[in-house]
């Protein structure tokens, strides 16, 4: 149906309804840093032009002291005078962006009800049969809960708000026959099991990366521009468009515009994945199996080192916080012997969680594509779980039901699967498994220590606590990011990869290499192009063929059969001085 428009009047609530084909809203939740790079952005959302039946709404909220939220709709008076007009042609004349300001557009008081209340106006007052939206801010919402956190007043998003505040709006969409299509979040590490378990069924598609994101990555004004050509060549020949080749356009879009930055010496991963329901809860007796069989493997010494060693070895993201679930299996499913019948039994459950989150370079599966630039994740398969190397604590002692951990009880993927078979209850295990006796149990004469593995597997492990009636543990336990509810360490920076320290506890192959897109039959392979020399080390071997990778990048050691041990390594990082760090290391 074609767009009409009455230019807004002071009360939103009086704007006549616009209907469209498509309705793109973005919203974006800046803060200091990140505001300078988003009115950039703006500016290149009003370059991409306008179609007659699309309408992009747009929210912005710089979160700086005495400067106001403003509500856009971009556009609105060229499409009202022209209709179509894609791109800026001949013109270099600089558009601002008054003319789209929506007077009176309805604000939100908390992160959570500007969300909210920039939806339901888009809903309301632009309906359309198809909806994309994408959201730009600060993300690491799984155990953290603090999405697009905003300073006045203090509050964020959790995981749970999230999802309701999408399911929401997609049943609103469906009363009426449409759809929301595409859902971007331009934040580092969003996209994770818990999010999809989350949002199932509030989209056809989730875009976000696992690791890092930055601000300029997203193309936007292409993006807009392909968007709106790809409408405006189905108008013309009265057509539908092509929602999945759409979606995977939008991706290939954002991949090829952020692989230069790679030349800043940034890494990062893009990842476009299946929100159907039916293809999320596909996952659900694998994750179980898998959560039964890492839990038996605790109990044997054996088999909680090669939890550990995958644990290591696998590709992590945000301080080790998250770590790919897709590499974690194929880590410990390479090393688990099919003879020994508890390893087994981890091996087939790997191997069939990895069966779930195969990519399929098309539309059907639930990891569609899974692409990456720079070294830093080149091992990034789509998708990651929680998973830190210990308990975590927070600066201030929270609310018993304010925990992180408890948090994680109340979140979609631990409720489907069931408590006692929940990702959730296998981290409970791992921390308590892997957790470092004391001291004062450590130098205690060997009489007095007790056996670390009872005779029926289990570990006994009574708890240690202090005068002051804090645990022990907790001063003990390997450090993990503090996942507050609002935490000023979460930036949108890359580790470093030269100058200052470049310490990292994982030994990746460090050239600087690319994803590509396979070919239709979806076996060419992945290609290499350094860019500078990479230390020299003996490193993990790249997710690439070992025949493309330049000499002296050769396999790794793999993990031997005996004792687990700790070795201090003294290296040279970058420009820095000598430093020592902790590698895991099989010995004979």
């Amino acid at each position: 149906m074609s767009a009409t428009h009455t230019p807004a009047p002071e009360d939103p609530k009086a704007e006549a309804k616009v209907e469209n084909d498509w309705t793109i809203m973005v919203f974006f939740a800046g803060e200091q840093d990140l505001s300078p790079s988003m009115t950039s952005q703006l500016k290149a959302i009003k370059d991409a032009g306008f179609q007659k039946n699309t309408t992009v709404l747009i929210h912005y909220d710089p979160n700086r002291r005495g400067v106001g939220t403003v509500t856009f709709d971009i556009n609105q008076e060229g499409k009202r005078k022209v209709g179509t007009s894609i791109g800026d042609g001949k013109n270099p004349f600089v558009r601002n962006l008054f003319d789209d300001v929506i007077p009176g557009a309805p604000k939100g008081a908390t992160a959570e009800a500007a969300l909210r209340a920039f939806l339901a106006m888009g809903q309301k007052y632009h309906s359309a049969k198809h909806y994309m939206i994408i959201l730009v801010g600060h993300g690491v919402i799984v155990g953290n809960d603090a999405f697009l956190p905003d300073s006045s007043p203090e509050s964020a998003i959790t995981l749970q708000q999230l999802g309701k505040i999408f399911s929401d709006f997609q049943a609103g969409a469906s009363l009426h026959g449409d759809s929301v299509e595409l859902i971007g979040l331009h934040s580092c590490s969003m996209s994770a099991i818990e999010v999809i378990y989350e949002l199932q069924d509030a989209a056809k598609y989730l875009l976000a990366t696992e690791g890092v994101s930055f601000v300029g990555s997203w193309p936007y004004r292409q993006i807009l521009k392909k968007i709106l050509n790809t409408i405006d060549e189905a108008k013309k020949y009265n057509k539908e468009v092509d929602i999945d080749d759409l979606a995977m356009s939008v991706q290939r879009l954002c991949l090829h515009n952020s692989t230069d930055f790679m030349f800043s010496g940034l890494s990062a991963d893009l990842s476009l994945c299946s929100l159907s329901g039916e293809k999320v809860t596909e996952l659900n007796e694998p994750l179980r199996n898998l959560t039964r069989a890492l839990k038996e493997g605790l109990k044997d010494s054996r088999g909680q080192e090669l939890i550990m060693l995958a644990h290591l070895k696998s590709q992590s993201y945000f301080e080790e916080t998250y770590t790919d679930l897709y590499d974690f299996c194929l880590c410990l499913e390479e090393k688990c012997l099919e003879y020994e019948p508890l390893q087994a039994d981890i091996k087939r459950a790997c191997e069939a969680v990895r069966e779930k989150l195969k990519e399929t370079n098309k539309p059907g599966g639930l990891v569609i594509f899974s692409d990456f630039f720079g070294p830093l994740y080149q091992y990034s398969h789509g998708l990651s779980v929680y998973f830190p190397w210990a308990r975590p604590v927070q600066d201030t002692p929270p609310l018993p039901s304010d925990d992180i951990l408890r948090r994680y009880e109340d979140y979609k993927i631990t409720k489907e699967l069931g408590k006692e078979d929940s990702w959730l209850s296998f981290l409970n295990a791992y921390f308590d498994a892997t957790m470092r006796q004391s001291r004062a149990k450590e130098d205690a004469p060997a009489e007095q220590k007790q056996a670390k593995f009872a005779v029926n597997g289990q570990k006994a492990l009574p708890a240690v606590v202090g005068s002051a009636g804090v645990s022990i543990a907790d001063g003990l336990a390997k450090s993990s990011p503090e996942l507050g509810k609002i935490s000023p360490e979460l930036q949108k920076t890359s580790p470093e990869l030269s100058g200052g320290c470049g310490c990292t506890i994982k030994n990746y192959p460090m050239q600087f290499i690319e994803s590509q897109h396979p070919a239709e039959n979806g076996n060419q392979p992945t290609k290499v192009r350094e860019i500078h020399p990479a230390p020299e080390r003996v490193p993990r071997s790249s997710k690439i063929e070992d025949r493309d990778a330049p000499s002296g990048f050769q396999d790794s050691p793999q993990f031997g059969q005996s004792s687990l041990q700790i070795s201090q390594v003294s290296e040279s990082v970058s420009n820095c001085q000598q430093i020592k760090r902790f590698v895991w290391e099989r010995t004979f």
